[in-house]
């Protein structure tokens, strides 16, 4: 039979080449003084004639692998004289044992290391996918054949959420991380004195004398007619003047929206006297007069000696120590406090609240919402703890009796939701006080988020000043506290151990969401007396202070 021949640069060359000679066999190249040799695929029969067959693939050999060791001769030969394989493959295949071991579809068996199972959480605000963790991105699974791909759970809604706008461009830099100078900027710091932002307004006031201790505020109302403008409901409008420790009622003051429309509204009342018609509340004839925040705050405030009102600002008299009880002590104390909450534990025992048993809540109201906070540096830790104990305890007891029914018609829905809505916008409250009350009278997450509440306002407890802003991106807020935390927990280990351990105790017994912001403040030096008599400025100083010091530490200043 013919032979077949080799091709070299185009012609013939009429040789058979020896099949023993690895380096001329077909499917080699092999450099001659001709030029190169451009092999094509055979393969030879036992005694040595070549026959053209299909080049060996990887596909090739898993299909040999997995095919039935019967199927073939001892010898290495076909029965039907065609043989597929090459005799060099089929060598291999007789001295090894079968693999049952599965392989993967169309790529060879190597030495790299198994793929990583990666099921780390999706940083906040990536986004995540269910893709099969063993693909290795060509194409190929890693998985056993015949088999579906692993497939990861589904990531967890929190990661799902994306990044705001805000946190977007505060991140938009080589590093991924913005400098000091740009986190401290007004614009993307997200901490905020929450004091200082209340501003007292002057709005007209009208004063309305000789009020019947009984008096309802839709009665004030009422009286002064629909057309009066006053200020919204919301706004709290009408404060009717109790004296704290003997519940008596007093006078009671409105506020309009302008100076005009409270003059408006006493000319209207005086041209009734002079026509004959006297002013009535209830039974009782009343006066009503032009009056001023100035007079107001004073009723409002008794026993702030020392302090001259200029409108609702507070200016503050020069101590004398000759006259010790002229000078500035606070604007309310805490006996005030303590004799408000026991009108209403105990009605009986007072007779001015057993006949208006919402008054003392009223009371409560007007003074939340009139008291000047924005004046942090006369103002201490421990007057705030008793006004917002007295809170605590009023809601809690109004919450009771709204659900129980006690008095449908004064301690009602209407009257729980302005003491809550009050106390949750109250500018004196830390997020820690807020969180709190809401957990008292089970208020929503979304209802929280109206209030300007963060999300983990449970884990601000060493914050007695510092407050988010408000309308903040909740993710920016949550960025900074993870710089801090970070921060200070990677300073904690440079301490001495026997400090770092006892630091690391006392964590035990708080939260941690902050770090060990405490730690930096240091306020465990000053409990005691000298904590309580801090007032709100120093405590701001103290924090705001620690913030920009761990920042400048965690941050790159360039």
């Amino acid at each position: 039979m013919d032979t077949p021949r080799m091709t070299v640069g185009g012609q013939s060359n009429g040789q058979v080449p020896d099949p023993t000679n690895i380096a001329s066999a077909p499917g080699h190249d092999r450099t001659t003084s001709q030029g190169t040799v451009y092999a094509v695929p055979t393969s030879y029969h036992a005694n040595g004639n070549a026959k053209v067959c299909i080049p060996q693939s990887h596909s090739l050999d898993n299909v040999h692998s997995v095919a039935s060791p019967e199927s073939h001769h001892s010898d290495g030969s076909d029965p039907g004289g065609d043989e597929v394989f090459s005799p060099a493959s089929q060598a291999g295949r007789m001295t090894e044992p079968r693999n049952y071991a599965p392989r993967t579809s169309g790529k060879p068996l190597g030495q790299e290391p198994p793929p990583r199972f990666n099921l780390s959480v999706v940083p906040y605000g990536g986004q995540g996918d269910n893709k099969d963790p063993f693909h290795d991105g060509n194409g190929a699974s890693g998985g056993v054949v015949g088999h579906p791909p692993v497939v990861v759970g589904s990531v967890p809604q929190c990661a799902q959420v994306q990044r705001s706008e805000k946190l977007r461009r505060l991140l938009a830099t080589p590093s991924g991380v913005p400098s000091f100078s740009t986190a401290m900027h007004p614009d993307n710091f997200p901490f905020v004195e929450s004091c200082r932002t209340d501003k007292a307004i002057n709005h007209g006031v009208v004063k309305i004398r000789n009020i019947p201790f009984a008096t309802k505020r839709a009665e004030v109302i009422a009286f002064l007619g629909r057309n009066s403008r006053i200020l919204n409901d919301a706004d709290e409008p009408v404060h009717i003047i109790m004296e704290r420790v003997t519940s008596k009622t007093m006078d009671a003051y409105v506020e309009f929206c302008t100076l005009e429309d409270a003059m408006k509204a006493v000319e209207r009342h005086n041209n009734n006297v002079r026509s004959g018609r006297h002013s009535r509340l209830g039974d009782r004839p009343v006066e009503v007069e032009l009056s001023s925040q100035a007079h107001l705050m004073r009723d409002l405030f008794p026993l702030a000696a020392g302090v001259l009102w200029n409108g609702a600002t507070p200016e503050f008299k020069p101590h004398n120590p000759r006259e010790p009880w002229e000078n500035f002590k606070g604007f309310i104390s805490e006996e005030e406090m303590v004799m408000l909450v026991k009108h209403v534990e105990v009605p009986h025992r007072s007779p001015f609240s057993k006949e208006c048993p919402q008054r003392p809540y009223e009371c409560l109201i007007s003074t939340l919402r009139k008291f000047p906070w924005s004046f942090t540096d006369r103002i201490t830790i421990s007057q705030r703890r008793a006004l917002f104990k007295a809170t605590c305890e009023l809601v809690r007891i109004l919450n009771r009796a709204v659900t129980k029914g006690d008095d449908v018609v004064n301690l009602n829905m209407q009257l729980f939701r302005r003491l809550t809505t009050t106390a949750m916008s109250c500018p004196g409250f830390t997020p820690l006080m807020k969180d709190d009350l809401a957990w008292m009278v089970n208020m929503s997450d979304a209802e929280q988020r109206r209030y300007g509440q963060p999300p983990s306002a449970h884990g601000w407890r060493h914050q007695y000043a510092l407050a988010p802003k408000r309308d903040f991106p909740f993710d920016v807020i949550e960025w900074y506290i993870a710089v801090i935390r970070e921060q200070t927990q990677r300073d904690m280990m440079t301490r001495p151990v026997r400090e770092r351990n006892d630091l690391q105790e006392k964590a035990r017994d708080t939260d941690m969401h902050w770090g060990y912001f405490w730690v930096e403040l240091g306020y465990e030096h000053w409990m005691g007396p000298g904590f309580d008599a801090m007032t709100l400025a120093h405590a701001a100083n103290a924090e705001f202070s620690a913030v920009e010091r761990i920042l400048s530490r965690a941050l790159p200043n360039y």
